[in-house]
């Protein structure tokens, strides 16, 4: 059985990312920006932003990721999401 607290989605759905995004940093910390992209600012420049086209761009102290992966994986209870593509992931860890 699939852990309830851990899902998958598809990076150029906006509706599920949403979702996803609000569960995993909750709702008060996402936005949505006039051309679409949904923002988590958490403090400082870290953050995720999810464009509609699927990209992905997150920046934390010390390192970042920008890319189109196949699918997003959040594991809430780690407080983890990891990006996927052909066989590479990123994590990117709430703060």
């Amino acid at each position: 059985m699939a852990d309830p607290d851990t899902e998958s989605v598809d990076p150029a759905d906006s509706v599920a990312v949403r979702r996803a995004l609000e569960h995993f940093a909750g709702a008060e910390l996402v936005s949505e920006r006039d051309d679409g992209s949904l923002v988590v600012d958490f403090r400082g420049t870290t953050h995720v932003t999810v464009y509609p086209s699927g990209r992905i761009e997150t920046g934390m102290p010390l390192h970042e990721f920008a890319g189109v992966p196949e699918r997003l994986v959040f594991d809430h209870d780690a407080g983890e999401l990891r990006v996927e593509r052909d066989g590479v992931a990123y994590t990117f860890r709430r703060p």
